[in-house]
């Protein structure tokens, strides 16, 4: 129950909807007497039997104590008295803010400071902005930022030019006097802090000893007050709430301690205020929300009547096995009949070059590159006597190169797929091959001088969406497996016979009949793409099994082992 009493001296956020002008806080402050510190036996033994020990408390009791009790509102600025001291002097002021403070000073030095001790640091002081450059490491009020800090402060929080709060003697127009020829060491920090919508207010007691005058080693923080754009308000330390009060403890000779304790003073609103309050931000909502359907609309943008419209969100995210470094992918996407797109939108891009690093004995190149592709698909050629056709998908190719230090560029592989065509995420893995030449001097220009074998219409990695024919031969055409590539797809489809059902199967139904095709195409596409992929799977499982037997071939043959009739013959 203890460390529930004890005060928390960590940072407070809030967050508040009200302007931060109505937030006020109320701080007090007393120096804690010797009396109430040392014991009363050592201050016995301290006084002696000159005075007795009633009449020295009582002679305590009759002290005025030094206290200070203030309400700040925010932004608010309360001198020192080493403020009103250097400001009283015209000559001491040198920009227009110090000037300001000349004036304002003036008509304190006749009526007196309202507080005592307390005082504030607002936004536009030179406190502000010197702790605003230094990001210290440690919690210690010992540390002290060094000469490295300071400079490597400046370089690394630039301020934008646009945003430069710069102050001089003559009031000056932007873009006009924009370069200080002799810029001081104070405007150098205040034009290196980042900007940022963010407002610092620090409450300082100046706690010097009464018989001098104050000096800033004698200015101590209190309470550090920060607010955002976003409303958030960091309040440290946080308001007492009940607790005890925080201690501060001087460095001086005489190392007095002080208490102070830190409330909200604010206004509450009344019941009819909260109500009007909210009232105004229901009509204030309420009017947003009209502006939000103006402009977006009350409607979902659908396509025309019988026209589906096929939405593709995908990522290039890797690429491995291939045979050198630094790829970079070339991919494009294949229309067929029947499938437009817009003619501003671009089918086609290239990727950034990524070195490889080797995982689990494979060298991958991570892309994480972002494609997006929307296509219509609308049947207006379909009759009765070719009512069976099926309807083919878009297909996605890649080209992977390779670009090394020497500008030499080489084809490591072409690879497609289909797009899937029911709507859903999907990982696929795109297995690529390249051509290969007839002869070595192919192998040795590629290895040397780079170049390489290449395709001259790319979508002949598959069945070319032009190809007319009944029978696409490849026979002849040698090729070599290369790595793979993996994307991820994102797949949406739209269309107004979507809407004509509350049921998923008679949507669907309905949509592939009024597009021209049937559920039964669809499963026959489904079938193929099935038949497809394990083709592939047994090629390459193939060509394993045959480079195995090449190996074990090669080994057998450097072995040079005896044969049966060398064992028979006699021996000379």
């Amino acid at each position: 129950m203890a460390d529930l009493y004890e005060p928390d001296i960590g940072a407070a956020y809030y967050r508040s909807k009200d302007a931060i002008k109505n937030l006020k806080i109320r701080v007090k402050l007393e120096r804690v007497t010797s009396a109430s510190i040392v014991p009363q036996a050592i201050l016995e033994k301290q006084v002696g039997d000159g005075i007795e020990m009633k009449d020295f408390m009582k002679q305590d009791l009759t002290t005025p104590k030094d206290k200070d009790e203030y309400i700040f509102t925010w932004q608010q600025k309360v001198f020192s008295q080493r403020e009103v001291e250097t400001y009283s002097h015209e000559q001491n002021c040198v920009d227009v803010l110090e000037k300001n403070y000349h004036q304002e000073v003036l008509p304190l030095r006749e009526k007196g400071r309202p507080t005592i001790r307390l005082f504030t640091y607002v936004g536009h002081d030179k406190y502000t902005n010197r702790n605003d450059a230094i990001q210290f490491v440690t919690t210690s009020a010992n540390e002290r930022p060094n000469f490295l800090a300071e400079k490597a402060a400046n370089v690394r929080r630039r301020r934008t030019m646009g945003t430069r709060a710069r102050k001089s003697e003559n009031a000056i127009v932007p873009k006009i006097n924009i370069i200080e020829q002799q810029p001081t060491e104070e405007a150098m920090k205040h034009n290196h802090i980042i900007s940022t919508p963010e407002q610092t207010m620090y409450i300082m007691a100046d706690l010097s000893p009464k018989d001098r005058d104050g000096t800033e080693e004698d200015e101590y923080v209190l309470c550090t007050i920060k607010v955002d754009g976003n409303g958030v308000i960091n309040i440290k330390p946080d308001f007492n709430k009940g607790k005890k009060a925080y201690k501060i403890e001087t460095v001086s000779m005489g190392r007095e301690v002080f208490e102070y304790t830190i409330e909200h003073a604010s206004k509450e609103m009344n019941r009819l205020e909260y109500d009007r309050e909210r009232k105004m931000y229901r009509e204030l909502y309420s009017r947003h929300s009209e502006f939000l359907s103006a402009c977006v609309g009350y409607e979902f943008e659908m396509p025309p009547p019988d026209v589906l419209r096929f939405l593709v969100y995908g990522e290039i995210v890797s690429a491995k096995d291939f045979e050198y470094e630094d790829l970079y992918i070339h991919y494009f996407v294949d229309l067929p009949r029947n499938w437009t797109a817009d003619g501003s939108q671009q089918l086609a891009g290239v990727t950034h070059t990524c070195s490889t690093k080797v995982e689990d004995r494979d060298n991958v190149a991570y892309f994480s590159f972002p494609f997006s592709f929307e296509m219509f698909y609308k049947n207006d050629t379909i009759n009765e006597e070719r009512k069976d056709l099926l309807p083919q998908w878009p297909q996605f190719f890649v080209e992977v190169l390779s670009l090394d230090s020497w500008q030499r560029y080489r084809t490591e592989g072409y690879g497609y797929i289909t797009l899937p065509s029911i709507p859903g995420v999907y990982m696929e893995t795109l297995n690529c091959w390249r051509p290969v030449g007839s002869s070595v001097t192919s192998e040795l220009r590629r290895y040397f001088i780079g170049g390489s074998p290449e395709l001259a219409e790319p979508t002949f990695v598959a069945v070319p969406s032009t190809f007319e024919g009944s029978h696409l031969s490849k026979f002849g055409f040698r090729t070599e497996t290369t790595g793979s590539v993996q994307i991820k797809l994102n797949i949406l489809q739209q269309s107004q016979a979507f809407l004509e059902s509350a049921d998923t199967k008679k949507k669907m139904g309905s949509l592939l009949d009024r597009l021209g095709t049937t559920a039964a195409q669809m499963n026959i596409l489904n079938v193929l793409d099935a038949f497809q992929k394990a083709r592939q799977r047994m090629i390459s499982a193939r060509e394993s099994l045959v480079k195995d037997f090449k190996e074990l071939t090669l080994t057998g043959a450097a072995g040079e082992e005896p044969t049966l009739a060398t064992m028979d013959s006699p021996r000379s």
